[in-house]
């Protein structure tokens, strides 16, 4: 029997379901006890209220056997919560001639187990219910009650203390459950912060280690790269064909596009985005002034995108280096000016515009520039239209940004 009554095992998931569960359990093993020797005096001494305390005995024996076979709760908690207002609700209209003090009592223990276990719906239903049935006893019942003199037994007043008692108790018992689980909701969280704590400072070390090693790749990238760009110059030291020391000097400058590229990543913070217009400066500005040509060149960049990454500044970079080149080599003669904006057509795709007011010296539009420029644009899904005019010439991209 012992055995019987302790706590089944159950399976539930966490600690507020084994709180909830063991609550139930609790009240229905207490109800059984307690409302099982009220019926037996009550039966003994032949009260009136003895068809009432059978029937809450046959709810909470019924919720017991059902709890210790099938290991649940929400459902006998349901059964068990609403049989005992059913019953108390039977008692009050239908006893009328009695002081029902006690059955309040009752109906705080429903409601509360019912906020504790079912949840705020369940628990505004429960007192919804029993707030309006006393309301009615005391709009209609009470009155008739207030001057009747009561001859009680010393039996009565046995069973009345017990119900007080035992009442008052499982009101504490609920309350004391309630800041049970606060206190073990607190340690919890508690313990969580201070775990996620930790996790961010590991993540964050090594995340520095990463940013600084990442860095490192970055700086020894661009410096490999300077090197093959001292290696290709000396070679063009020995060079006599102006035609293969101009196809050195573009196969310098285009390295020279992507070593600025890593020289930008480590310099900065964020190693994902590079700061497009920042980026752009520097090398139309490197460009014109390795130009070796005395011819006057201006240039002025505008953009809406501050930054992207580094799938799409490559083949980007690589772009405008032939279409800075192609200008100073094909469009000024005395001085020059370059125009260049990039602005975000939508999520996804950019559009970029360059233009320059020279005058073409060739209208070649398969030099190998121009096919780079073709292919770095496929590279980007993009297309580009090309417009010359008096003023000069106009080229107009759209591409998406494979970063996004």
């Amino acid at each position: 029997m012992i055995r019987f009554l302790k706590l089944p095992k159950n399976e539930l998931p966490n600690f507020y379901e084994k709180a909830k569960f063991a609550l139930t359990w609790r009240i229905a093993i207490m109800f059984s006890i307690v409302v099982s020797l009220l019926s037996i005096t009550t039966f003994i001494v032949d009260d009136r209220f003895f068809a009432y305390y059978l029937a809450v005995l046959a709810i909470s024996v019924g919720s017991v056997i059902y709890m210790y076979i099938r290991k649940s709760y929400k459902l006998i908690a349901k059964i068990l919560l609403s049989g005992a207002t059913v019953v108390i609700t039977l008692s009050v209209l239908s006893v009328p001639d009695a002081i029902h003090i006690i059955e309040a009592l009752w109906m705080t223990v429903a409601i509360l187990a019912a906020f504790f276990t079912l949840g705020n719906i369940w628990g505004i239903i429960f007192l919804v219910i029993n707030a309006s049935l006393y309301a009615f006893y005391f709009i209609f019942l009470f009155r008739e009650t207030v001057g009747m003199r009561i001859e009680k037994s010393q039996e009565h007043d046995l069973m009345m203390s017990i119900e007080f008692a035992f009442a008052m108790f499982l009101i504490g018992y609920i309350m004391y459950q309630f800041g049970l689980v606060n206190s073990y909701a607190r340690r919890k969280s508690e313990s969580a912060f201070a775990e996620l704590e930790n996790e961010k400072r590991v993540v964050e070390r090594q995340n520095q280690e990463k940013t600084v090693l990442l860095q490192e790749i970055h700086h020894r990238v661009k410096n490999n790269l300077q090197v093959i760009i001292s290696l290709l110059r000396i070679q063009s030291n020995d060079l006599k064909s102006k035609e293969t020391i101009q196809s050195f000097d573009d196969a310098i400058s285009r390295i020279l596009t992507m070593s600025l590229i890593h020289q930008k990543m480590y310099e900065k913070e964020s190693l994902i985005n590079i700061n497009i217009a920042d980026y752009l400066n520097t090398l139309i500005d490197d460009m014109i002034k390795s130009n070796s040509t005395s011819i006057d060149v201006s240039y002025k960049i505008s953009s809406t995108i501050e930054s992207v990454g580094a799938k799409t500044i490559v083949p980007l970079g690589l772009i405008i280096n032939e279409l800075v080149s192609n200008s100073l080599k094909h469009a000024f003669t005395e001085t020059g000016r370059i125009e260049l904006s990039i602005d975000s057509i939508d999520d996804n795709m950019i559009q970029l515009i360059y233009s320059d007011n020279g005058r073409w010296k060739t209208s070649d539009h398969k030099s190998f520039g121009l096919q780079l420029i073709e292919v770095f644009t496929d590279q980007l899904e993009g297309s580009f239209e090309r417009k010359e005019e008096e003023t000069g010439t106009t080229y107009v991209f759209k591409f998406k940004n494979l970063d996004e």
